[in-house]
């Protein structure tokens, strides 16, 4: 095993061990523990959202609030056989938001204040100004835009924990409930999709 594997696994191994100090914590009920577990995955679940729910920063904003309080409450379901304390809260989180798109209606609408570009997810969704630097990037949100309107629902998910959260095949089907299989099926459709837009628009 090469150095940056041996890298990778103990990585890896850090990450359950303090993933099982935090379930400790929150099967204790320890506040401190409810902190951490807000401060380490709560940056992640505000940009998963706030890109499905297409800038709202404040719907986002309930959505952390809403996983974070499932999570306390039902934290005895959590099976680490079955997944990550990553991949779970993902989970809850999805709910959370499709919960919130389907009360608001807004599956195939896109607010013109908020069209966001993928590759601008990490620097406009940690609790700021969605707006910040939308100058730079008008015509990648226009074109964002428009492919949120040919991706359904599930494709836009699968797309933004990929790009926007960077999970692993492995983890996206463990947080949507499909195989990795569905999962790269799934991808590859909403790439192609993405690329026919993208080309159609530059033509």
């Amino acid at each position: 095993m090469g150095e940056m594997e041996l890298a990778e696994a103990q990585a890896v191994a850090d990450d359950t061990s303090r993933d099982l100090a935090l379930v400790r914590g929150l099967l204790e009920r320890t506040p401190e523990t409810c902190a951490a577990l807000y401060d380490r995955f709560a940056p992640g679940i505000h940009r998963f959202a706030v890109t499905r729910l297409f800038g709202d920063v404040e719907m986002a904003e309930e959505v952390v609030v809403e996983t974070m309080v499932d999570a306390v409450r039902d934290i005895r379901r959590f099976d680490p056989r079955k997944a990550t304390l990553s991949t779970w809260l993902y989970g809850i989180a999805c709910r959370r938001v499709n919960l919130q798109i389907r009360k608001q209606k807004r599956r195939k609408s896109v607010p013109a204040w908020a069209q966001i570009p993928m590759e601008a997810v990490h620097e406009v969704s940690d609790g700021n100004d969605v707006a910040a630097g939308a100058t730079a990037r008008l015509d990648a949100r226009r074109r964002v835009a428009k492919m949120v309107v040919i991706l359904s629902d599930v494709e836009m998910e699968v797309l933004t924990l990929s790009c926007a959260e960077e999970l692993s095949v492995r983890e996206i089907g463990q947080v949507i409930g499909r195989s990795e299989r569905a999962v790269h099926s799934i991808l590859h459709r909403a790439r192609t999709k993405a690329r026919e837009r993208l080309v159609s628009e530059d033509e």
